[in-house]
C-alpha cells in the first residue's frame, strides 16, 4: 500500500465513509499494514460497509496486533469477553498498553464474572478499586453500588452514595452521548 493510498484511506475513514475506504483497507491489509488490519478489524465487528463478521475481525485485529498495533489487544479482549472465551479476555486486556484505565475495568469485569481466573483472592476487588482511582466512570460506579451495600472495604454508606452523586452526571452524559463512549474524568 502506497503512503497516499494510505493517506486516503485514513480520511475516507475519518469520514465515515467507510465503503470508499474498503478497497484501499482491504489493499493495505494484504500488503501488511497494521493499521488497516486494525480498520477492517473494526468493520468486520460492527458491521460499517460489511456485514457483521465477528471471526474475520478477530482475524484482522490478531493480524494488526501481530503488526505492531498494540491498540488491537483492547479490542481483541472485548471481541473474546463478548464470545465467551474468558481466559483469552483476560490475557488480551493484561496486555493493553494503548488504554490501560478501560482495560484494569474489563480485567475486572472479566474476573468477576470468572473468579476462577483470579490471581488471588480479593484481585477483582484490586483491580476495580484501581480502575476507579484510576478514574473510570463504570468502575467509580461500580465502587459508589459496594459501597452503598455496605462492603466496608470501599468505604461507608454515605461515601458510597456522595460517589454515586459525583459521577451520576458523567454517566448521565456517557448515557446520552455513546454506549460506547468511556471517556474518563
Amino acid at each position: 500500500m502506497t503512503a497516499s493510498n494510505e493517506e486516503i484511506a485514513q480520511q475516507l475513514y475519518k469520514q465515515k465513509r467507510y465503503q470508499e475506504a474498503l478497497p484501499l483497507l482491504e489493499e493495505g491489509a494484504n500488503a501488511g499494514s497494521a493499521w488497516a488490519h486494525g480498520v477492517l478489524g473494526w468493520m468486520y465487528w460492527y458491521g460499517h460497509a460489511v456485514r457483521k463478521d465477528r471471526d474475520r475481525s478477530l482475524h484482522h485485529y490478531q493480524l494488526a496486533h501481530d503488526g505492531g498495533d498494540d491498540s488491537a489487544a483492547h479490542p481483541l479482549g472485548l471481541s473474546h469477553f463478548e464470545a465467551g472465551r474468558p481466559e483469552l479476555a483476560l490475557e488480551w486486556f493484561r496486555k493493553d498498553r494503548h488504554r490501560p484505565i478501560s482495560s484494569l475495568y474489563w480485567q475486572y469485569r472479566t474476573i468477576e464474572a470468572h473468579p476462577h481466573l483470579a490471581k488471588h483472592a480479593g484481585e477483582a476487588d484490586d483491580i476495580l478499586l484501581e480502575a476507579a482511582d484510576s478514574g473510570h466512570l463504570f468502575a467509580k460506579r461500580d465502587v459508589a453500588f459496594r459501597m452503598m451495600k455496605g462492603h466496608k472495604r470501599f468505604g461507608t454508606r454515605r461515601q458510597g452514595l456522595f460517589l454515586w452523586l459525583g459521577i451520576y452526571p458523567d454517566l448521565f452524559r456517557l448515557g446520552l452521548a455513546d454506549l460506547y463512549d468511556e471517556r474518563l474524568r
